[in-house]
């Protein structure tokens, strides 16, 4: 019986050590991904036409965040891997969207959130994430 007990115990603890560094690879992968700066081949999108949405321009208004606030953060952000989706965009035939983040030139941090089309780039929405705004953009 002892024998039976002592091999449950060490396979508990293998269990957990391999749980263990399972969840350190994940973490160390998810930070070196986070953000990153677009390389030439992907960033043809940002020399496209710039066209802005209605809600963007809303959001843009509230947030006090001007085109060419918008434009610089095209040329200067850095991509937010976990807010863009370029995956979910080819399965479902949408524009892959790029969520790039940088300050302006007046300090404020912000999220400009671009649809990459064919021959457009579409500025879908734009965030202050200093400072919590009450819009009402529909």
């Amino acid at each position: 019986m002892k024998k039976t007990g002592s091999t449950l115990t060490m396979f508990v603890i293998i269990i957990l050590a391999l749980l263990t560094l399972a969840v350190k690879r994940c973490n160390k992968s998810r930070e070196s991904h986070t953000n990153r700066t677009i390389s030439v081949n992907e960033g043809d999108w940002r020399h496209h036409k710039l066209i802005f949405t209605k809600h963007a321009r809303c959001r843009m208004e509230c947030r006090d965040i001007s085109e060419e606030e918008v434009e610089y953060i095209l040329v200067n952000g850095v991509i937010n891997e976990q807010k863009s989706k370029e995956e979910d965009a080819e399965a479902t035939g949408h524009c892959p969207t790029y969520a790039l983040e940088g300050k302006t030139n007046d300090g404020q941090q912000v999220r400009i959130v671009f649809g990459a089309c064919d021959k457009i780039t579409k500025v879908i929405t734009a965030i202050d994430l200093g400072v919590e705004h009450a819009c009402d953009c529909r």
